[in-house]
């Protein structure tokens, strides 16, 4: 694609020698707070269903792959080209039921045989909440862990909890995920559309007031 190799060169510019000072003294650790940022700008463009917003922002968030990259290439870690690689590989390996002989016909079989998969390739994890980034916020790291330890027969819901302390409140907290689940909701996403519209309305009383 004619445009993504012009942002390439572009890329390649900023971290040449007689680039950009700043890109240049950039690492993976320093970029981090970026990739975080990009993503919550992200949502927040989808929550003003701002098309010319999304499109900025998920520009910003490719760019910061692609910078990671050049940060790789410099250092021979990977290049570019392994990254699209793996990603390829790994999108045709967990659809066999596009790319390979098997036959789904619901939703549920999809997530079974890419679940299958995707243990198959990290047969190395001693548990099924292996792999769940500890760096998540705290409410989609508990949906992630809930829809493991269920999978896994495992239960630790409390039942109206009485919330009395930090601890009570924790399992209520909990247990409204648990809820979410059971009615096909997304607890991270109802919460921060909540926040949008609070904030939103809050916004506009300030506005009245002046």
């Amino acid at each position: 694609m004619k445009k993504f190799d012009e942002l390439i060169e572009v890329a390649n510019k900023l971290n040449a020698e007689g680039g950009c000072p700043w890109d240049l003294k950039q690492n993976f650790k320093s970029l981090r707070p970026y990739l975080l940022e990009e993503a919550h700008e992200i949502i927040e463009a989808i929550e003003e269903e701002d098309d010319n917003h999304i499109k900025e922002e998920l520009g910003d968030l490719f760019y910061t792959i692609i910078f990671y990259a050049k940060i790789a290439e410099k250092e021979n870690r990977f290049t570019m080209e392994e990254i699209i690689e793996v990603v390829k590989e790994k999108l045709i390996r967990r659809h066999p039921h596009v790319f390979g002989d098997i036959k789904v016909t619901k939703i549920d079989e999809v997530i079974y045989h890419w679940e299958r998969i995707k243990k198959i390739e990290k047969n190395h994890r001693t548990s099924v909440l292996d792999g769940i980034p500890k760096s998540l916020n705290a409410l989609a790291r508990a949906q992630k862990m809930w829809k493991r330890m269920k999978k896994a027969g495992s239960h630790f819901i409390r039942k109206n909890t009485e919330i009395k302390s930090e601890e009570d409140l924790g399992e209520a907290l909990f247990e409204l995920v648990d809820k979410a689940h059971d009615m096909g909701i997304n607890a991270e996403n109802a919460l921060l559309s909540t926040l949008y519209v609070k904030e939103k309305e809050f916004r506009e009383k300030e506005m009245q007031k002046l």
